[in-house]
């Protein structure tokens, strides 16, 4: 097997700023040409909108319905064997399954998304699963260092905005992060020291903030600029990143604890966003403002936008207390969501607010 990949060991990865990104317009046609035979890791609507774009179609087709770890080992034995490249169509699932399958196929990665929802896209990792509950941490989970990752402004431009958005949300959803430490900061009995690093996390969102509105067109839709701005915002996110025990951040664990709890699949960029909006609320730190930016970043915030029904909120929000306390003992677990449930009159109050405000 090559040394740029594994079963475990993730850290080992390269750095989502050191990954080498690749924008134009039918930049996706002209690669293509190139490829030698390939395996599509895809859904049915990412290939069907790239589908007009590959000037040679690949030789195998996997539509990803799962990142359960045996489901992804069997679709790998069912591939053909004849193949030299892995590439990876679509949004975070089939992304991450795309890394899956390069390294049991032992072939090179060329990840094209279709849209730039997720910190997947330029993160090497995929996070081991068994159904929806992720199993382990970063030492066992399969990584792939990708080739490069191909933005073709024609194939993605394609997808709704808030498909895009999403990725936006995906970053500022750290927001969660800084709620916290300004809720610990208040109540501590003794003042907490300042932290540059949230301040300069805190800067980074402003100019997200400030910036992405100016890229869209006369109209207010998405534009080239548009998506090279939001996939740039996603690669730079890691080096903004804050882990501090003052300084949680839940705003991941609440997806993964509504999936589990309701066996579904959300657009994982805006629903933890919605996380980040909630322990906002529940710190009161500043939900009102952070909606606010939500909305100017364009990124659904609303439930029942999302197709997310109160009674699944509740049982993801009811299951999240549970579903933290299993995580390892971590600053990135030690959440007011894990002390103070969101039930009974305050999940009233959190649902009159999500919808309302």
């Amino acid at each position: 097997m090559s040394d740029n990949r594994g079963w475990s060991n993730s850290g080992r990865a390269t750095a989502a700023a050191e990954i080498d990104i690749r924008y134009g317009h039918q930049l996706l046609q002209r690669a293509s040409a190139g490829w030698p035979r390939y395996l599509a890791i895809t859904s049915p609507s990412a290939y069907q909108a790239a589908q007009p774009h590959l000037t040679t179609p690949p030789s195998g087709v996997a539509y990803i319905r799962s990142l359960d770890f045996a489901y992804l080992q069997q679709t790998a034995a069912g591939l053909p064997d004849d193949a030299e490249l892995v590439v990876g169509l679509g949004g975070g699932q089939a992304l991450d399954a795309a890394k899956h399958m390069a390294v049991a196929k032992d072939l090179p990665l060329i990840q094209a998304p279709t849209i730039i929802s997720t910190g997947a896209i330029i993160h090497g990792h995929c996070a081991r699963f068994t159904g929806r509950t992720m199993v382990g941490n970063r030492d066992n989970w399969v990584w792939v260092d990708c080739e490069y990752v191909l933005v073709d402004y024609d194939l993605t431009l394609k997808a709704p905005l808030h498909l895009h958005t999403a990725g936006l949300g995906d970053v500022l959803c750290e927001y969660s992060g800084i709620a916290e430490w300004r809720r610990n900061q208040r109540n501590a009995l003794t003042p907490l020291p300042d932290e540059p690093a949230l301040v300069k996390l805190d800067e980074f969102h402003a100019s997200i903030v400030e910036n992405f509105p100016a890229t869209l067109n006369e109209n207010g839709q998405l534009s080239a600029e548009s998506i090279h701005f939001i996939m740039r915002t996603l690669q730079q996110r890691d080096a903004h990143r804050v882990r501090l025990s003052s300084a949680p951040n839940a705003d991941h664990a609440f997806l993964f604890a509504l999936e589990e709890a309701n066996d579904k699949s959300y657009i994982h960029g805006e629903v933890v966003a919605l996380g980040a909006l909630i322990i906002s609320w529940h710190c009161n730190e500043g939900a009102d403002t952070f909606a606010a930016t939500l909305d100017r970043c364009r990124i659904r915030r609303r439930p029942t936008q999302m197709t997310i029904g109160r009674e699944e909120l509740s049982e993801g929000l009811a299951y999240l207390p549970e579903y933290l306390s299993k995580q390892p003992d971590s600053s990135e677990y030690a959440s007011i969501m894990r002390g103070r449930p969101i039930v009974g009159r305050r999940f009233d109050q959190l649902w009159e607010f999500l919808e309302n405000a």
